[in-house]
């Protein structure tokens, strides 16, 4: 948000594009040592494969089809007002 009001402003400061890049770099360490092995160690072969298959051919743009794996993923919505969270529409 900040440099989002620095760019209005036409004054993008040093030290804000500084931290987004050690931000970034954390996000990325994140991915790295424990979203990415927790996704391999989660998912069956089957899926990894299916995934690794279509990041192979993915070309940035609109999105492409909804797909779920044989096994592993979902795609169905989360929980909203009566669901599991207890809420409701009355």
């Amino acid at each position: 948000m900040q440099l989002s009001d620095e760019l209005k402003q036409d004054e993008i400061r040093e030290d804000t594009l500084r931290s987004l890049g050690e931000q970034l770099e954390a996000h990325i360490r994140l991915e790295e040592r424990e979203v990415f092995p927790l996704i391999e160690g989660t998912l069956p072969e089957g899926a990894l494969q299916e995934v690794s298959s279509r990041l192979e051919v993915f070309e940035p743009g609109p999105p492409h089809e909804r797909w779920v794996p044989v096994e592993g993923l979902s795609f169905d919505p989360w929980p909203g007002p009566g669901d599991s969270e207890g809420g409701g529409t009355d």
